[in-house]
């Protein structure tokens, strides 16, 4: 599945914003944020799949 065009612009930019850092403990900090964004949005996927199909999250994802 690709990304809209705007999104991949989105990533670019990021993306040349990580490769100018030199910090490594900004890149850690960087690294953690976006696995948390990342578990954050799953989550959030999980329990809108399941308001639709009117199940519970917690039966079906094991919250």
């Amino acid at each position: 599945m690709s990304l809209p065009l705007s999104r991949e612009f989105t990533v670019a930019m990021h993306e040349r914003a990580i490769d100018r850092c030199d910090d490594l403990v900004e890149l850690r900090d960087m690294a953690k944020s976006l696995l948390r964004i990342w578990q954050l949005q799953a989550s959030m996927s999980e329990a809108y799949g399941a308001q639709l199909l009117k199940l519970d999250p917690k039966e079906t994802f094991g919250a």
